[in-house]
């Protein structure tokens, strides 16, 4: 079973795709877009999205998506 990982489609058209593109990324979680979270306010400060239920934040699509593959390698480690 892999992670989840929960976006906003508003957030992911300011530069958030690039994550959908990232082969580990793809491998390694199931992702589900919303047309919105309810997070109106974070959504228009920064990137982010939900990885289990946990937020992750980045200020570029490229820390963004470093930090989604951070915590998927400790979801890993921690699962086994």
């Amino acid at each position: 079973m892999n992670p989840l990982i929960e976006c906003c489609e508003q957030n992911l058209a300011s530069g958030g795709e690039l994550l959908l593109s990232d082969p580990f990324i793809e491998e390694n979680s199931d992702i589900v877009t919303y047309s919105c979270m309810n997070e109106c306010v974070l959504c228009a400060q920064t990137l982010f999205v939900l990885f289990e239920g946990e937020r992750i934040i980045g200020e570029t699509p490229e820390l963004l998506v470093e930090n989604i593959k951070k915590a998927l390698v400790a979801w890993q480690e921690e699962m086994g």
